[in-house]
């Protein structure tokens, strides 16, 4: 008798091969793909979780009590404006600049548009750790995002093909 280790291998022929391939291409998508829409959903559920103060969860991402919620977020009742700059000489070839102003009365719902000017302002500018890609020189932000990462100093342009160029708030 003989046991398993001894029985005759199972060979597929280059027809059935070709069959499993073609059906895959056609039909699955690549693991890596399909987990990085599923990571790219959850944190984008996640973050707006963040920014709604009514229907906050009540669950924990880990073991322990959920985090209290947050009090409504309620903007001052004047127009607020940042300005932000590219770090530099503003004769610059790569300098920028931008705004972002917040209505009057904003909750964590109301988009913000950020413009920016100066010379080829395509690309990607990332203000409050979130990177905005550019149309027009203008983008948009929840205004509850931008108060998510406020503490997050990193701002910057990225050009098509070009470097990233640095920026900061400015004060005046």
């Amino acid at each position: 008798m003989k046991n398993a280790i001894e029985e005759e291998k199972v060979v597929m022929t280059a027809d059935e091969a070709a069959f499993i391939d073609r059906f895959v291409a056609e039909h699955c998508r690549p693991h890596a793909v399909v987990m990085a829409e599923r990571l790219r959903d959850f944190v984008a559920r996640r973050q707006m979780a963040l920014f709604a103060a009514v229907d906050a969860p009540t669950f924990a991402l880990a073991a322990g009590p959920a985090a209290p919620v947050p009090a409504p977020v309620k903007a001052p009742d004047e127009q607020v404006t940042f300005v932000f700059a590219a770090e530099g000489k503003d004769d610059a070839p790569d300098a920028w600049r931008a705004e972002l102003v917040v209505p009057p009365g904003a909750t964590t719902e109301t988009m913000l548009t950020l413009k920016v000017s100066g010379r080829d302002v395509a690309g990607v500018f990332t203000l409050s750790g979130i990177a905005l890609p550019l149309a027009d020189g203008t983008a948009e932000i929840p205004f509850g995002a931008f108060l998510a990462g406020i503490k997050n100093t990193d701002v910057s342009l990225r050009r098509p093909g070009g470097d990233q160029v640095k920026g900061r708030l400015l004060f005046f």
